[in-house]
């Protein structure tokens, strides 16, 4: 296999997981911009285009979550994604969850 496939893969999981420990700590979750496959709808070069990366929108209580809730609660995940092995978070990004490929996150 590729090292992409092969990192679509681990991505797949890696997703599952988090995605899982959203819910176990209190959070619901909506698959926000995950493939592109236009290459029109991201940055030149992002990993939207590879399948190794997924927007991720959090609600709480059936309210979607943004400014300061949705830092904090980003913020829980992001550890928590970076202890699976996830790309280094994106300032100003919180919601993009990825997986480091070619030197891009």
């Amino acid at each position: 296999m590729s090292d992409l496939l092969d990192k679509q893969h681990k991505f797949s999981l890696m997703i599952a997981k988090l995605i899982l420990y959203a819910y176990e700590i209190g959070y619901k979750i909506t698959l926000g911009e995950g493939y592109d496959d236009d290459n029109t709808g991201h940055m030149k070069g992002s990993l939207h285009y590879v399948r190794l990366a997924q927007d991720l929108n959090l609600f709480k209580d059936g309210k979607y979550l943004q400014g300061k809730e949705a830092q904090q609660a980003h913020a829980l995940l992001h550890d928590y994604w970076d202890n699976l092995g996830g790309a280094e978070r994106i300032p100003g990004d919180l919601n993009h969850y990825s997986l480091e490929h070619g030197g891009k996150r």
